[in-house]
Formats: structure tokens, sequence, C-alpha cells
């Protein structure tokens, strides 16, 4: 490590404050509603397709799963988080606009899943036609949306922990703020 490596890190610790237990909890609050969320839309959208409309489990379990395949996109949405602002803000920006994105989303995925009932419902049982393919396409794109946001606003909100936290802070405030998201899905479930 040069030396200089070493000044910048005694100077930025010096000039992040000191992240309070209040404070800590209060960040978490963001992982435990975001949590809770996720459990409460993927598990009774999960329950409604399956059990109501009766979509095949298979499709159902493949539509769902479509938030983790596109989590790829985590590093990418890090990188532009580092090097480009929204509105000023390096992190926070990420993290509102991916939180409206994914709350938007979730909105929109229930109104689909409305259509895709009728569009299941006006046949007898669930049959492949073309308005059961197409709304089932696009619930599937609104769920790779739902996950880019997630994407988008839980890498960002990481990277802010980091930022806002001095080294032999980090891992108590990382401590807190996953017990919170823990404590969400316990709470959601």
């Amino acid at each position: 490590m040069a030396s200089g490596d070493i000044f910048d890190a005694q100077t930025k610790s010096l000039s992040v404050p000191r992240v309070n237990l209040i404070t800590m909890f209060r960040l978490g609050l963001f992982q435990m509603g975001l949590s809770m969320m996720s459990i409460l839309i993927l598990g009774v959208l999960n329950r409604v397709m399956i059990q109501e409309i009766v979509i095949p489990a298979t499709l159902v379990s493949l539509v769902l799963a479509l938030p983790a395949f596109v989590s790829p996109a985590r590093i990418w949405f890090g990188q532009v988080s580092d090097l480009k602002p929204l509105w000023g803000y390096n992190r926070t920006a990420y993290v509102w606009v991916g939180a409206a994105v994914f709350a938007i989303a979730s909105f929109l995925a229930i109104q689909i899943l409305w259509q895709l009932n009728l569009a299941a419902n006006s046949t007898d049982g669930w049959v492949w036609t073309t308005q059961t393919i197409g709304w089932t396409a696009l619930l599937s794109l609104v769920f790779a949306i739902y996950g880019l946001a997630i994407c988008a606003s839980g890498t960002a909100f990481a990277a802010l922990l980091v930022d806002i936290s001095q080294e032999d802070n980090r891992s108590k405030i990382v401590g807190v703020v996953w017990s919170m998201l823990m404590v969400g899905i316990i709470v959601g479930a």
C-alpha cells in the first residue's frame, strides 16, 4: 500500500462521521421494507398464479425467477452508480429510482395478472391462446424489470453503506441492516 493510499484512507475515516445505532436502524428500514414487499408480492402471486389461475407451476417458477436471472446486472449498476451521478447524487438517486421502479413494477404485475386471469377464465382451464401467451410474456417482462430495479437500488444501497461508514464501524452497520432484512422476511411471511 502506498503512503498516499494510507493518507487517503485516514482522511476518509476522519471526514465520515460515525454512524450511530438509530441511523443504522433507520437505514435498515429500507431493507426491511424491500424484503417485506418481495415476500408479499412473490409469495402471494405464486399462490394466485398456481392455485387460482391454474398456470402451470413450471411456468410460474420461470416467471418468478426472472429477478434472479437478471441479477448479474448488479455489477453494471454498481459501476454506473460509482461513475455517473443522477441529479447530483451517486447512490441515493439510484436507490430512489430503483425503489420507485420496483413499486410500479409490482403494481403492474398485479394488473397484468388480473388480465391474465380474465384471459385464462374465458377458456376451459389453462389453454395456450394468443391472449394468454401475450399476457404471460408481458408479465415476464415486468418481472425482469422488477429484478433490474431491485439490482439498481440494492447495489447502490450496499455501496452507500460503505460510503457512509468507517471501516471499524462497517461490520456493525451491515449486520444491523441485513438483520432487519431478515426481520422483514419473517414479518412479510
